[in-house]
């Protein structure tokens, strides 16, 4: 008698069509650059030159972490999705000046910035081989980045120049691009890891106004600022819970 053939078996293809939400921790570095401005004066006493010390590059480092949420749509091998987050964070640069400086910097004068947070809404693109999925993503960032200025209290001609603080927080908005890879553990859970590199250019921060004690009726200051570049890297850790998981792509052999 003719055997009847066996039916071919069916194989499930993992989806990763779906929207999740999930958790992150890392490792960031920010490089920053820092100049510092002096207007010229003006007034009965005559003008004064203007007056600039550039603070140089300085990278500093610290832990992030936060979450995540997006959603993915798969269409053959490739995947498309958009992903937002949000993270804490805390890298911090200080500089107290010494040496010789130029006109109306001090030794002790005290320059800082500081960051808390940082967010982006990202598109991504990516390659998936069953449960991996090596990906692109791109879009804006955002953070926030206080410029503290503290001008010393100073003598300068046997005439006392009492000091000056100045501090601003400013929102930054700017661009992200990174890769990743992600690998599926179960069919609502994925672990990944992320590299990402972040510029937010150049932003111009209030330094407050020099005060300038009994030389205060001989000279107008005009407020003194500060012209800081901001650029990060990042690599993360992530862990997210699928929802909505699509049936598996059916694949016969």
């Amino acid at each position: 008698m003719a055997l009847k053939a066996r039916p071919a078996p069916i194989v499930a293809v993992y989806s990763w069509t779906g929207c999740y939400v999930g958790g992150n921790i890392g490792g960031k570095w920010a490089r920053t650059g820092d100049v510092v401005n002096i207007p010229a004066a003006t007034g009965v006493g005559g003008a004064t030159a203007a007056s600039s010390l550039d603070l140089g590059s300085a990278t500093s480092d610290t832990f992030i972490g936060g979450g995540q949420i997006g959603c993915n749509w798969q269409s053959g091998n490739l995947v498309f999705g958009i992903e937002g987050d949000a993270d804490a964070q805390r890298w911090r640069r200080s500089q107290s000046l010494a040496g010789v400086l130029p006109a109306l910097f001090v030794p002790g004068d005290i320059f800082e910035l500081r960051s808390t947070w940082q967010a982006s809404v990202r598109g991504r693109i990516g390659y998936a081989w069953d449960r991996t999925l090596l990906y692109a993503t791109g879009g804006v960032a955002f953070t926030d980045v206080n410029a503290y200025t503290n001008w010393i209290p100073t003598v300068a001609l046997q005439i006392p120049f009492p000091g000056t603080i100045t501090s601003q927080t400013k929102n930054l908005v700017g661009g992200t691009i990174g890769v990743g890879i992600e690998r599926a553990v179960t069919d609502n859970f994925t672990v990944g890891v992320e590299g990402r590199y972040t510029w937010y250019g150049t932003q111009t921060f209030d330094a407050g106004l020099l005060a300038t004690s009994a030389l205060r009726t001989l000279f107008t200051f005009a407020p003194t600022s500060r012209d800081v570049r901001v650029e990060t890297g990042e690599v993360m850790l992530k862990a997210n819970w699928k929802f909505n998981s699509a049936a598996g792509i059916v694949a016969k052999y």
